[in-house]
C-alpha cells in the first residue's frame, strides 16, 4: 500500500487513480450485492454520455470556478469527424468533453442550485471539502475500504451527496434510493469517516433534475433505511473479503435454481403460494 492510499483522508487523488487504486468502495459492494463478485472483478467500466453529464454537473455545481478549465464544449452531437476532432482536443488538454447541449445543461443546473441560498451556503462555505478520498481498515475483515464524498463540511458535521436525476420528486427519489443503493452509500460514507475519527452528524442528498426547470431538493434518509443499507454493506463486504482471500470471484449459482415469482406475475391463474 502506497502512502497515497494509506488510511486517512487525502486530497488531490484524481478520479482514475482513486477508482483504479486499492480498496473496496460502495459501488464495488453494490455490484457484489446486486450482481456477483465476477461482475465486480471482471466487468469493464463504461463511460457513457449520462456518466459524462453527471460528472460535469458535479464540477459545475460543487466547483463552479473550475468548470471552464475542466469541461470542453463540443459539437451538437457525437457523430462524424467534428466529434472525433473534439475528442482529440479534449484528450490533449485533459478536459471532459460534452455536446454543446449537455454543456449548457450543466451550467443551467449550476445556476438553479446556487439560486437556493441554503444550498449555496453549504457548498460555498470556506470549510467545504470537495471529493476528498477517505481510506480505512475495516476492523472485522481487515479489508482496506474507501469512500469519496462529494462534499463534507467538518465545521457542520454534514456530508452532502449530489445526484443528477430525471425526477427529483420525493416519491421518485425514494425509489432511486433503493434502486441505486443510496442508503448503502450513506451508511458506508458516514461509517468510513467516523472510523477515521471525523464528525458526521448529518447526511443529505441534493437531487437535481437534468431538464428544465432544473428543480432541486434536499433529502435525508430515515434511520431505518440507513440501517438496511448498513446491513447490505456488511454482507457484501464479508463476501468480498472471502473472494479476495481465495482469489475466487464466482458469478451466479452453478446449480439449477427454480425461479420465484410475485403474485402480480399471474394474470390468468390463481396459484397457491405464500405471500412474498
Amino acid at each position: 500500500m502506497t502512502q497515497e492510499f494509506a488510511p486517512g483522508i487525502h486530497h488531490g487523488i484524481d478520479d482514475d487513480a482513486y477508482h483504479g487504486g486499492p480498496g473496496i468502495s460502495k459501488s464495488g459492494l453494490w455490484t457484489i450485492y446486486t450482481r456477483s463478485p465476477a461482475h465486480y472483478r471482471f466487468a469493464p467500466s463504461k463511460d457513457t454520455g449520462a456518466f459524462a453529464i453527471g460528472k460535469a454537473a458535479h464540477i459545475a455545481i460543487l466547483e463552479p470556478e473550475t468548470f471552464e478549465a475542466r469541461v470542453m464544449k463540443g459539437p451538437a452531437d457525437r457523430r462524424g469527424n467534428n466529434w472525433k476532432d473534439a475528442q482529440a482536443e479534449a484528450a490533449n488538454t485533459g478536459r471532459l468533453l460534452l455536446t454543446s447541449g449537455d454543456y449548457d445543461t450543466g451550467l443551467l443546473m449550476r445556476d438553479a442550485v446556487h439560486a437556493d441560498a441554503r444550498i449555496n451556503a453549504i457548498i460555498t462555505g470556506s470549510a467545504a471539502q470537495i471529493e476528498h478520498s477517505g481510506f480505512w481498515i475495516d476492523e472485522e475483515t481487515g479489508v482496506l475500504c474507501k469512500c469519496r464524498p462529494d462534499l463534507y463540511r467538518p465545521d457542520l458535521g454534514i456530508m452532502l451527496d449530489l445526484k443528477s436525476t430525471t425526477d427529483a420528486h420525493p416519491n421518485a427519489f425514494a425509489r432511486s434510493v433503493i434502486s441505486y443503493g443510496y442508503h448503502t452509500q450513506e451508511a458506508w460514507y458516514a461509517g468510513g469517516y467516523r472510523a477515521l475519527q471525523q464528525n458526521v452528524e448529518g447526511f443529505v442528498f441534493l437531487a437535481v433534475e437534468k431538464t428544465d426547470p432544473f428543480v432541486c431538493a434536499l433529502y435525508e434518509l430515515p434511520p431505518s433505511i440507513v440501517a438496511e443499507g448498513q446491513a447490505i454493506a456488511r454482507k457484501a463486504l464479508a463476501r468480498y473479503a472471502e473472494c479476495a482471500a481465495a482469489d475466487q470471484w464466482p458469478g451466479y449459482s452453478g446449480e439449477i435454481t427454480e425461479l420465484t415469482f410475485k403474485r402480480w406475475s399471474y394474470t390468468e391463474t390463481q396459484p397457491e403460494m405464500e405471500e412474498m
